[in-house]
């Protein structure tokens, strides 16, 4: 999931932890030396390869769910691992933890924390596919907010990006047509709840890095995850135990990659390539699940995915500029 600053190192959609990349950071480096075509392909595998880790994990979710590992307890060693990645930068980054928007993380993290256990939940339920088309929901609906609530500019293109999302979902879900069950309903709502951790990005984005971000997420995320692991929790064998493990690694390994694919090109280069989580998605589901992805449902994602994509780059580009959309 993207932010429309693409300051985001989105997670999972398997709810995938986000991480907000440092911008001024990067933007500096950018200026230092414009990206070339060695670095735009390297920004374009980078995005290819996170997509890649993100599908898988969400496959793993699946899978640890099937053989009797409750999400909750899932999404709890998907933070506790992504916590214990990140300290050896954390010890190495004095004052990371400083902050005067502590309210603000606790917050986000609550929200999070919602929307990743709606989706582990979720993604039991229904297809890979299917989970994604929702997910891809999340920027439109997150654009949709700061227009109602933030008082951000009403304008014929964003209305234009967000009916075409509406109708993508439409041809997605065909509501009346096929029947819909809880999983789908738990997706949607991690989708809207993930919408509003966006929100929180672009703000936090402003004066927080990616690594004090990523910290007190971790660090709200992970005793409230195991907390309510606790009242259902299963012991897993090694086997579970390794996949649990992976979940934490594919996800912040992938966050990491996002990350790195801005840095390398340009948005509008590295953002397209996001969209091969549809492919991930379908392949892994036909391969490990068995279930040949729905043409339909694969159309109404793509629509999603570019109304999205749309919406994220568009207003990048007029952020640049100091306009509005």
């Amino acid at each position: 999931m993207l932010d429309s600053n693409a300051e985001v190192w989105s997670m999972d959609c398997g709810r995938e932890l986000v991480m907000d990349t440092d911008v001024r950071a990067a933007g500096a480096e950018a200026k230092a030396e414009p990206p070339g075509r060695r670095a735009t392909l390297l920004g374009m595998a980078c995005m290819a390869a996170s997509a890649l880790l993100f599908m898988t994990g969400n496959a793993v979710i699946k899978h640890l769910a099937a053989s009797g590992i409750p999400p909750v307890e899932t999404v709890f060693f998907r933070s506790a691992v992504s916590l214990v990645i990140l300290a050896p930068f954390a010890l190495r980054t004095p004052g990371v933890l400083k902050t005067r928007h502590f309210g603000a993380h606790v917050s986000r993290g609550l929200i999070q924390a919602a929307s990743m256990i709606a989706f582990f939940y979720g993604i039991v339920h229904i297809t890979l596919v299917e989970a994604n088309a929702l997910e891809f929901t999340s920027p439109i609906l997150a654009t949709l907010m700061a227009m109602l609530f933030f008082g951000e500019p009403v304008r014929t293109r964003r209305i234009v990006a967000m009916s075409c999302g509406f109708v993508g979902a439409m041809i997605a879900l065909r509501p009346g047509f096929q029947a819909l069950n809880e999983g789908h309903g738990l997706i949607a709502l991690a989708s809207l709840l993930w919408a509003v951790v966006l929100l929180y990005i672009r703000k936090l984005s402003q004066t927080e890095s990616a690594l004090t971000q990523s910290l007190y997420i971790g660090m709200v995320l992970t005793p409230l995850a195991g907390s309510l692991a606790a009242f259902v929790w299963v012991t897993p064998n090694l086997e579970q135990f390794l996949f649990l493990c992976m979940v934490g690694v594919t996800a912040t390994a992938g966050q990491y990659l996002f990350a790195q694919a801005f840095r390398y090109a340009e948005m509008s280069a590295v953002l397209p390539l996001d969209f091969t989580k549809l492919i991930w998605s379908s392949l892994i589901g036909y391969f490990a699940f068995s279930l040949i992805p729905d043409a339909l449902t694969l159309l109404g994602a793509t629509v999603i995915f570019a109304a999205g994509a749309y919406i994220t780059i568009r207003e990048a580009q007029l952020l640049r500029q100091g306009k509005g959309i």
